[in-house]
């Protein structure tokens, strides 16, 4: 019962999580009025003029003719209007007994009346993408471009760009023309649904869309990097390396599809490549995907037909390639029949495998179902069928989703398996009447395992949310230092000179410092460090690196001294050390050292004796010092000084790294300083 209604809730969680995250578009949509313009003429009353309303209906339609509003002012025109719904590919337009092609040119005109009261106030437009290329006026004066339009090819320049127009209305009648022109893709004219409103909720609008594809777009990149990099630490599993370059094409198609947000980001993209992307992203997305459903149920997936998807789509991206948008465009209806194949078989591995109980096997079919509605509607969608919006990322995002709850599944068997375990021993002690004391012993010290064994995993949990914030707000300084560095340069505010371009690679070379540091910081507490441990004279070994370091320390303006206090000492005195690890050590103290001391500042190396067992070795510098009530944090990870005049460039964990190692050769480091007049860092280790 108890295992029934946890299904139950998981999956009307995951079902309300789907609805929320489909619905969120369509709830734009269906805000808007549709106000039914007739005759090329559309009336407007106060209510209706609130809202944003959609132009939908008949508009005027002039086929090969690019009208200027000069021509509408005359009393005899070439060719009498057509009258046309909006919004329509002109393809689906006949005139004269005859259906239009997809290649030419042609003028839109529409009239809009607007109630008195309305004299004096801005509107605004949405205007979204129009095949391929077109011009706007509003009263007789160009409002809006995109591209170039042309009577041919070769004259004309796509451009897909989604516009917000403002203009006043000075009479109760405005006049639209629209001069449209495509000859390099399957759709042409005006197919989406031009808005019409006051200018914020317009604004507010556009927003929403852009806002509402650049979350899918963020999640998809996220977690496709992270999938990636997981791949590079884990070769094997190849199913991470499909699943992240899935999300990664996912990602950018989703981009190109939302023409407001790829002209953010993908601005440096010309109209043509873009075009290739958009429809690479569903080939390539189809092949990856049926590659890493094929690593998680290889048994249940015919290897013939996953070869056979794999050709296919291959050879379809490379059509795609290889021939202009004007070809493999037309293409589109047979490639989206093709996706629902794919996915329809893919919808039955997971339904076979679910017949066969394998593990995850229902909550994978029920976000391959997802997926493949998804995929219906992008399908009903692109061919003008429904007026939704693209959502086959949103049916990958909640495969992600997912994810997460095989994840979650594997702990918690993973923790029924520990609970049987427990169960299994306490019926096995009963049993064991003549062994109780031995057994009663051994379970309290397995119990007490287990309560430090669950501390340390606590523990371990805080120290990790610790980690992860400390990270976060480490990484993204410098960050947004590049960025705001480098879109400075972009835009002319900041002028690419060397100064900045360095300040650029400081701060890029501070990152690669963090995750070096970071690196070395999981090996220790992993226990994956290697020590080499050696016996080492220790004067010569101190000596040789000062005379390795001295160069690059004085050549920073800093004077740099050696005092060997045991030079009068006849024995050898012998360390067991890792000499390495050691010289990593002594490299991070003096690193701080540098930071601290002012030009013409100086640092001792010294080397001494300490109770007769004891080697210990101090780094001197006379430089700003540590205060006092700092003293005790700064082997703390990411610990760094609140001195204001300290150079903020170190990440925080050489010390505590150097402290690590230093405790694994047994000895001790510490630090004493003040204010104003300098420190001394010190470590030591025992003789041989």
């Amino acid at each position: 019962m108890l295992k029934i209604k946890s299904r139950y809730f998981q999956l009307l969680f995951w079902v309300s999580i789907s609805t929320i995250l489909l619905s969120f578009p369509m709830s734009v949509g269906n805000a808007m009025e549709d106000n039914r313009p007739q005759g090329g003429i559309v009336y407007l009353d106060s209510h209706q003029d609130k809202e944003i309303v959609k132009l939908d209906g008949k508009w005027e339609f002039y086929w090969q003719q690019l009208y200027t509003p000069l021509d509408f002012g005359r009393d005899l025109f070439r060719q009498p209007p057509s009258i046309v719904e909006v919004p329509l590919t002109w393809r689906s337009y006949t005139i004269g007994g005859e259906k239009l092609p997809l290649a030419g040119y042609a003028t839109y005109r529409l009239q809009i009346k607007f109630p008195e009261e309305e004299i004096g106030t801005v509107k605004a437009l949405y205007i979204p993408s129009i095949a391929s290329a077109y011009k706007l006026w509003i009263n007789g004066e160009v409002k809006s471009q995109n591209g170039e339009v042309g009577k041919t090819k070769g004259t004309m320049k796509p451009e897909n760009v989604p516009k917000v127009v403002e203009f006043p209305i000075h009479n109760n009648q405005i006049e639209l023309i629209v001069q449209a022109s495509n000859f390099n893709q399957r759709k042409a004219g005006i197919f989406n649904s031009i808005l019409i409103g006051e200018p914020e909720p317009i604004r507010q609008y556009q927003q929403r869309k852009i806002t509402y594809r650049a979350i899918i777009v963020t999640s998809l990149v996220m977690i496709g990097i992270y999938h990636i990099l997981m791949f590079l630490y884990r070769r094997k599993e190849t199913s991470l390396i499909y699943f992240g370059i899935l999300c990664i094409v996912v990602a950018i198609r989703a981009t190109i599809l939302e023409e407001g947000l790829a002209s953010q980001i993908l601005f440096f993209l010309n109209w043509e490549i873009a075009r290739k992307l958009e429809y690479l992203g569903a080939t390539i997305g189809v092949l990856f995907f049926t590659l890493f459903v094929y690593t998680q149920f290889s048994k249940d997936m015919h290897r013939k037909i996953r070869d056979f998807i794999t050709v296919v789509y291959a050879s379809y991206s490379l059509f795609i390639l290889f021939t202009p948008a004007v070809v493999y465009t037309r293409t589109m209806l047979f490639l989206q029949i093709l996706i629902l194949l794919a996915i329809t078989y893919l919808l039955f591995v997971y339904s076979i495998a679910y017949f066969r109980k394998r593990e995850n096997s229902l909550i994978n079919a029920l976000a391959i179902m997802m997926l493949f509605l998804s995929a219906i509607n992008d399908t009903l969608y692109f061919n003008n069928v429904i007026y939704t919006t693209e959502l086959a990322s949103v049916g990958l995002v909640f495969f992600l989703f997912t994810q997460s709850i095989m994840i979650s599944k594997r702990y918690s068997m993973a923790y029924l398996q520990s609970e049987k375990l427990s169960n299994d021993l306490a019926i096995l002690n009963a049993s064991l009447e003549r062994q109780v004391l031995e057994r009663t012993k051994e379970l309290q010290y397995a119990n007490k395992r287990l309560q430090v064994a669950n501390e340390s995993l606590e523990e371990a949990h805080q120290l990790r949310s610790k980690w992860i914030r400390n990270i976060s707000h480490e990484i993204s300084t410098p960050l947004t230092n590049i960025r705001a560095y480098m879109m400075g340069m972009l835009d002319g505010v900041i002028p690419s000179k060397k100064n900045f371009i360095q300040l650029v690679y400081d701060q890029s070379l501070y990152l690669s410092r963090m995750l070096h540091d970071l690196h070395d910081m999981t090996d220790v507490e992993n226990r994956q460090i290697k020590y080499d441990l050696q016996k080492v004279n220790i004067q010569d070994y101190v000596l040789n690196f000062y005379n390795k370091t001295k160069l690059d320390v004085e050549k920073e303006g800093i004077i740099f001294k050696y005092h060997d206090l045991l030079s009068d000492t006849a024995e050898e005195l012998i360390v067991f050390i890792d000499p390495l690890r050691i010289e990593q050590v002594i490299v991070n103290i003096l690193k701080n050292a540098k930071r601290f001391v002012k030009e013409d500042g100086e640092i001792q190396l010294e080397l001494g004796k300490w109770d007769e067992k004891y080697i210990i070795i101090k780094i001197k510098d006379n430089g700003i010092g540590i205060k006092e009530d700092e003293l005790d944090l700064v082997f703390n990870r990411f610990y760094k000084s609140k001195n204001q005049n300290q150079q903020q460039n170190g990440s925080g964990l050489g010390l505590s790294i150097s402290k690590e190692i230093i405790e694994h050769h047994h000895g001790m480091i510490g630090v004493e300083s003040k204010e104003g007049e300098g420190s001394c860092f010190y470590l030591w280790t025992l003789v041989c």
